[in-house]
């Protein structure tokens, strides 16, 4: 039998280097803007999270508590603005308004 790999681990073996990161989070605003569903954004900074650092060096870096970036990142809580950009600055990123 071929063990399939998780859905999970298949995007974030795609996510190699910065620019993939920085194009996953880029799909997820644009989706946001699309359709307003702020979880395919969320998703996409889980991922980007994940694929860089981890959740708990995220936490450190920002001072958000890990507690609260797992309800964020399973859709428990709605983040603040300043909370998503925190997290996109401490990935090494910045946001532009094009």
């Amino acid at each position: 039998m071929i063990k399939s790999k998780s859905f999970n681990k298949y995007i974030l073996d795609d996510l190699k280097t910065d620019e993939d990161i920085k194009e996953w989070i880029n799909i997820g605003f644009e989706e946001f803007l699309h359709d307003n569903d702020l979880n395919a954004f969320i998703k996409a900074l889980e991922y980007a999270v994940r694929a860089k650092d981890s959740i708990l060096g995220i936490s450190k870096k920002t001072g958000i508590s890990r507690s609260n970036l797992y309800a964020i990142f399973n859709g428990e809580q709605q983040p603040q603005l300043s909370t998503a950009l925190k997290i996109i600055k401490e990935l090494g990123y910045t946001v532009k308004v094009a």
